[in-house]
């Protein structure tokens, strides 16, 4: 098994802008990015180009800590807008019920013909400021409100 599959350099003493792991994960969190398991921190920083390093170990029971360098306000709103827009991350799936309570909740208050899947979508994506599609649409629609589908504006 590979100990340091990042290649990261060791050093010895932790550098003034580096956090360690637990530090990290408070920092994420005052930044609403919620993180889930800690033993993923160093996937999560690599897949986000968050600078890593390992700091020398205390003893020799344990694994080799890795610090990890404070984002900027920039990557931390890269961050944030990529895990909204990742229907598999923390935030995505959060984010995923609040799209389908809208979607349906649109689809209720419509008129007879006056909504397309197309416009729900967009009034979704409008309030909640996250990716939403037609197929999302269909899907919630199908799976919540099939029998009630002829109130929508067919285009042909």
């Amino acid at each position: 098994m590979d100990h340091n599959p990042y290649k990261l350099n060791l050093v010895e003493k932790k550098p003034a802008d580096y956090l360690e792991a637990e530090e990290f994960k408070n920092f994420l969190a005052k930044n609403k990015i919620p993180i889930k398991r800690m033993d993923n921190l160093p996937r999560f920083a690599n897949q986000n180009n968050i600078e890593m390093k390992k700091l020398t170990r205390e003893g020799s029971a344990g694994s080799v800590p890795t610090i990890f360098k404070t984002p900027n306000s920039t990557q931390v709103k890269n961050i944030l807008e990529s895990m909204k827009n990742n229907n598999n991350s923390v935030l995505g799936k959060e984010l995923l019920k609040k799209k389908k309570e809208k979607i349906l909740e649109i689809f209720d208050k419509t008129e007879d013909k006056q909504e397309t899947r197309t416009s729900i979508a967009d009034k979704v994506a409008k309030s909640l400021g996250v990716n939403c599609n037609r197929k999302l649409v269909r899907t919630v629609l199908d799976a919540k409100r099939s029998s009630k589908l002829d109130k929508l504006k067919k285009i042909s």
